[in-house]
């Protein structure tokens, strides 16, 4: 695909709400994505149909694959530097780390015989995702992270309601995620700032817990 201008580039970052950094304004320049004829096409300025600001209220859906599911590059609000990439799915609904960052999302999209893991793409549809919705196992209960040594993650755990979890993807390592939906398309998700610390709501309060809270 073309590249943008620097008009264009300037209004991108305008819908972003943030600065890019050099680099990612040279790649712009040179190219708005690309197609690869089994995947479909990367778009660096993003799919308009996804809406996931809870998790990510800076990102750009690099990739759709019709079915729903999107890869998602997160940015940082006060660099503008593009993070870590996830693949969302909607069913079941569940967040994986596909690539720590957007090089390595790319070497997988276009190599991906080369790219480690191999076909990382494919592996991660059909076994990562599987693999987290039946065993959640980077999710920790919200008691248990309010003691964490990780004054971080004790900090964040303290802000989040009792019928929460408490998942930390800090390290970036890829196939780590988490489900995002076991109470429902609505739950809610909440995020420590910039940090990959995430609170993800696991049922729903009972009728009469919702009314006495309306109440107060």
């Amino acid at each position: 695909m073309p590249g943008l201008s620097n008009e264009k580039i300037a209004q991108f970052e305008s819908r972003l709400r943030c600065r890019l950094p050099e680099h990612m304004r040279e790649l712009l320049s040179y190219s708005a994505g690309f197609s690869v004829s089994s995947l479909g096409t990367v778009r660096f300025t993003g799919d308009n149909d996804f809406e996931f600001s809870n998790a990510f209220p800076r990102s750009r859906a690099l990739l759709a694959d019709g079915c729903g599911n999107f890869w998602v590059t997160d940015i940082d609000p006060t660099t503008g530097e593009w993070g870590a990439v996830f693949f969302v799915s909607h069913d079941p609904p569940v967040l994986v780390i596909q690539a720590p960052e957007l090089g390595q999302f790319l070497l997988q999209v276009l190599d991906p015989s080369e790219s480690k893991p191999q076909r990382a793409l494919t592996n991660f549809r059909e076994k990562a995702v599987q693999r987290i919705w039946t065993n959640d196992p980077w999710l920790s209960s919200v008691l248990d992270a309010r003691n964490s040594q990780d004054n971080d993650v004790a900090t964040f755990a303290a802000q989040l309601p009792p019928n929460f979890s408490l998942a930390d993807l800090r390290s970036k390592e890829i196939g780590s995620g988490f489900s995002w939906g076991r109470a429902g398309a609505a739950a809610t998700i909440q995020r420590d700032n910039s940090k990959l610390l995430f609170g993800v709501e696991q049922s729903r309060p009972g009728l009469i817990r919702r009314v006495l809270s309306r109440a107060r």
